[in-house]
């Protein structure tokens, strides 16, 4: 029931709440208190030069609260607050300034590639667990074979993934 809420609120179905939770890490004991009493993924343990103390992971929270059950005053609220975005591949912080105009005057000084002289058969194998793209991986490179006039063939084993990884 959590991770539907937060699906829902990610896709705008149902209202985001206004308020997050913190921990203050200067006042926060690590005794896990919040995460036994609300068994709350989004509770992490959070190593400090003072020893373990919990962190609350913001990408998983689904604000419902439950870890402010328990007796503890290292809990912050903040209403109207936001998270802040990471910089980005393109942001001007990571290649210099300039942001999308560096990044592709970087690809553009890059040279070319030789060609490769194999012409044999290639055998190519992807692997991960659901969701991780192997089987749109295999399809563009399938494509692309394809495009330069060559054949290929995709065989996906999906079962493990369709059974929850068991």
């Amino acid at each position: 029931m959590r991770r539907r809420k937060r699906r829902r609120r990610k896709k705008g179905e149902l209202v985001d709440p206004d308020k997050r939770l913190f921990i203050n890490e200067a006042v926060c004991e690590g005794c896990g208190d919040c995460s036994v009493q609300s068994n709350c993924v989004a509770v992490l343990p959070h190593e400090t030069a003072l020893g373990r103390k919990r962190k609350i992971d913001q990408t998983a929270c689904n604000k419902d609260y439950a870890c402010a059950k328990g007796f503890c005053p290292s809990f912050v609220g903040v209403t109207g607050g936001t998270l802040r975005k990471k910089a980005g591949a393109l942001s001007g912080s990571r290649i210099g300034e300039g942001g999308q105009d560096a990044f592709t005057r970087l690809v553009a000084s890059l040279p070319e590639p030789a060609p490769h002289g194999w012409t044999g058969p290639y055998d190519l194998l992807v692997t991960g667990v659901g969701g991780t793209g192997v089987v749109t991986v295999g399809a563009v490179i399938a494509m692309a074979a394809h495009l330069e006039g060559k054949s290929a063939s995709v065989l996906d084993f999906m079962g493990f993934a369709q059974r929850a990884g068991r």
